[in-house]
């Protein structure tokens, strides 16, 4: 059984999960091969991957959209 390692409002998030919405959301920012890191202090979690140019990209998530993506997740 996984650990949640975030929760937010009432629910919890074990690393997978969070690790597959970071791809989500970094392929439809255009980065692939995305990782993760939350933070707690800011309320989002920073999706880390690379562009199309090879170049390492970053965009942040508010965690207020975190179900929305978890939602569309397979």
């Amino acid at each position: 059984m996984e650990k949640f390692v975030l929760r937010y409002r009432k629910k919890g998030y074990p690393q997978s999960v969070l690790d597959a919405v970071a791809a989500l959301y970094g392929e439809a920012h255009g980065l692939r091969d995305c990782n993760c890191e939350i933070y707690h202090d800011f309320e989002e979690l920073a999706v880390f991957g690379t562009d199309e140019n090879g170049k390492i990209g970053e965009v942040t998530m508010p965690f207020s959209q975190l179900e929305r993506w978890v939602k569309k997740l397979p």
